[in-house]
């Protein structure tokens, strides 16, 4: 009877742990999927931890700030009664934190990422939501003085994973483009670079995060002629090998519609949410085709059918920041790379805010100059633009005057090298301004619309233009007529054309030989007119 217990003892002590054993073995089958299970999920924990402390450190140099509740600081801004006028918005692709990489003007490093982000929150900034940002471009909606839209592209681990734990210390919002051919579906689980529907399900209900596309499979090169040349898939037409021809007109358009149709539907339908945005893969909207000239039109009006908002890059000679009322079809992001370092982040964002009338410039400080091209500096209280050593022109302008309107602008030019300068007004972008043109044979009024120079007015009679010679000039503008001055009198007047209607100041020098033209700035005054 002993022996039968014991031996009954031995079955159940065994059974048991084959029983725990077995459930152990399921509830690891279980987890092994679990999302909250991954050490992903465990190391965003502890980096949210070193974040909030490195944080802390930099607001106050007092880890006591690790009590503060930045939420509610952020919502007292809300509060405030300075309004914003433009929104930049910044684009960023991977975070990279390897000891070993190289910058790539590309990505960005995790150092460099996390302290772009912390000088943002110190200086006041709040990052806003996709939505927030088409109401305020609609004219419908305000928001602060200092409000920031930051997006990433291609839906890549190294973003996610490197910036929601700083978002999530600094109460920080973003806007992650996906390319859902890459990131939706079974394919997906597998990728190592791309985020997966379960990592996309989380990030979206962290409330930090929401979505937008960036295509189905259209983010790639495509073969676009019997040669073997490569162009982008939505803005050019593809070659068939198996047809031996280019794709037709139809064939192209029912091709751009399936991909930018089914990107949305995945979003919508596997992500449960509302795609309100759309990123243009490498910036180009069609402006960069090489072979279908009419793709530009053709892909405005698919995207705009699907997406309230698209985004593109901005270019060089354009203002960074983003106005309401105009085109938000083409939002301009700015592109933050590893050649952009944190002052020249903040140099942009901040020098965007609106300059009010009348303003005035010493050039001691750098207030929000920019390049369109050739070169600008500052130099001992003198502004200096001048071609490169590859152009014949310079042009530069003045960040946070975009929404300016009627205004007298007055100032002392003096011609370094070349045969003639200029003086910019309404200043919207390098296609689309009006400007006093001076030279030694005369003055003329001109303009610039839509990339398309005409003279408006002219005075054929020589100047007191010496090259070093100090030269006291200037350019008025009310309603649709300027007016250009020099040594204080007027020079020559005309009408300008009604797109012209806004824009700011600049200043452009030229010649007819490469590298040979330069021009100093001092004693800018600008005013409200009349």
């Amino acid at each position: 009877m002993h022996d039968f217990n014991l031996k009954m003892v031995k079955v159940f002590i065994v059974t048991a742990v084959f029983s725990v054993v077995l459930s152990m073995i399921g509830g690891i089958s279980l987890l092994k999927d679990n999302y909250y299970w991954k050490a992903r999920y465990f190391v965003l924990q502890w980096d949210y931890l070193k974040t909030k402390i490195e944080f802390a450190k930099y607001d106050s140099g007092n880890i006591a700030n690790l009590f503060i509740d930045k939420r509610s600081q952020s919502a007292l801004a809300t509060d405030s009664s300075e309004k914003a006028k433009s929104i930049p918005v910044l684009l960023y692709h991977g975070i990279i934190d390897e000891s070993d990489w190289q910058s790539d003007g590309v990505n960005i490093s995790l150092s460099d990422f996390k302290s772009q982000m912390f000088a943002l929150k110190k200086e006041g900034y709040q990052a806003i939501t996709l939505a927030q940002f088409l109401g305020f471009m609609q004219e419908d909606k305000y928001l602060p003085e200092k409000s920031i839209l930051i997006t990433f592209d291609d839906a890549r681990h190294d973003s996610y994973y490197m910036a929601d734990p700083i978002f999530r210390v600094l109460d920080f919002k973003a806007v992650m483009f996906v390319i859902t051919g890459r990131s939706v579906g079974e394919e997906s689980k597998k990728s190592i670079f791309h985020l997966s529907e379960d990592e996309l399900r989380k990030m979206i209900e962290s409330g930090r995060w929401e979505v937008g596309s960036h295509t189905q499979n259209g983010h790639g090169l495509e073969k676009i002629d019997a040669n073997g040349v490569t162009g982008h898939f939505l803005s050019d037409k593809v070659w068939n090998d198996s047809l031996g021809r280019m794709e037709t007109n139809e064939e192209y358009d029912q091709r751009i519609s399936r991909d930018l149709a089914g990107s949305k539907r995945d979003l919508e339908r596997t992500l449960g949410v509302s795609v309100l945005g759309f990123a243009y893969p490498f910036g180009d909207y069609g402006h960069n085709t090489q072979n279908y000239s009419e793709s530009k039109n053709i892909l405005a009006g698919k995207v705009n059918a699907l997406f309230p908002v698209a985004f593109r890059q901005t270019g060089e000679s354009e203002f960074p920041s983003n106005y309401p009322g105009k085109d938000f079809r083409l939002v301009k992001r700015i592109n933050v790379s590893s050649d952009m370092t944190k002052d020249q982040l903040l140099f942009l964002v901040n020098a965007g805010q609106e300059k009010k009338l009348p303003y005035e410039d010493t050039f001691v400080e750098n207030h929000g100059w920019l390049t369109g091209w050739g070169s600008s500096e500052l130099q001992n209280g003198l502004l200096l633009t001048r071609a490169s050593v590859s152009e014949d022109s310079s042009l530069t302008f003045l960040n946070g005057t975009y929404d300016w309107t009627d205004y007298q602008m007055n100032a002392t030019a003096k011609l370094i090298q070349g045969n003639a300068f200029a003086a910019a007004i309404r200043y919207v972008n390098g296609n689309n301004y009006a400007s006093c043109d001076f030279s030694i044979g005369g003055v003329s009024l001109s303009q610039r619309v839509g990339g398309q120079e005409s003279i408006l007015a002219e005075l054929n009679k020589n100047l007191p233009i010496i090259l070093n010679e100090n030269i006291p000039m200037g350019i008025g503008v009310v309603g649709n007529k300027a007016t250009c001055y020099i040594e204080g009198r007027e020079a020559v007047s005309g009408l300008l054309s009604p797109k012209l209607n806004h824009g700011g100041i600049g200043f452009k020098t030229w010649d007819n030989t490469i590298n040979n033209s330069s021009l100093l700035i001092s004693n800018l005054k600008v005013n409200s007119w009349p």
